[in-house]
């Protein structure tokens, strides 16, 4: 039984999900929390935030994606309080996890990570779902990572410098995240298919 739930983690998977719900036919899959929550947590950094602050870390699990114990735990609490519903191996956000994200977003405690996660999501929308998957699954740490077969956390801040690089070889400006997460995706993207 899960005893506690930090409320970081709880928050984003219902912010997450909700997001996902949108986009997705079907349903999403845990792992993908995992991953846009990834993802969320570089253009956390990206926006200037200490990434102490984010509130949790990630290793690569079994199958590739990055793996936060936290999220795992806020899912299983999400899935026990029917705010997820188990759809076979894909999940849906339920009305009343749609209510519970809209009570916290509201809060301003949860303000920016709310913007990352939107702007992190969003690139789900700006590109095709299966190719910014594909992308951000082959993203420098998380590819570094499978390749040694090394569980240690994962350094987001090793990332840092060439998502600004590329950025601005782009002319975006860290004001504009959603169009900074596209870039950045889309430059993953881009270095996926040149390999």
């Amino acid at each position: 039984m899960i005893e506690q739930v930090r409320p970081e983690a709880y928050f984003d998977t219902l912010s997450i999900a909700h997001k996902l719900d949108a986009q997705l036919d079907g349903g999403f899959k845990q792992e993908e929390i995992h991953l846009f929550s990834y993802f969320s947590s570089i253009l956390f950094l990206f926006k200037g935030k200490p990434l102490a602050d984010w509130g949790y870390q990630y290793h690569i699990d079994a199958s590739g994606y990055p793996f936060s114990m936290d999220i795992a735990e806020a899912i299983q609490r999400d899935i026990q309080n029917v705010l997820f519903e188990e759809k076979e191996e894909y999940l849906v956000i339920s009305a009343r996890g749609v209510d519970q994200f809209n009570t916290l977003r509201s809060l301003t405690l949860f303000k920016e990570r709310e913007e990352v996660i939107d702007a992190a999501c969003t690139t789900g929308i700006v590109l095709p779902y299966t190719s910014a998957l594909r992308a951000l699954l082959s993203e420098p740490e998380i590819a570094k990572r499978k390749k040694l077969e090394d569980s240690s956390w994962l350094d987001q801040t090793e990332i840092y410098p060439k998502f600004l690089e590329v950025s601005k070889a782009v002319g975006v400006s860290s004001e504009n995240l959603v169009i900074s997460a596209a870039t950045w995706v889309d430059y993953l993207s881009t270095q996926l298919a040149g390999n």
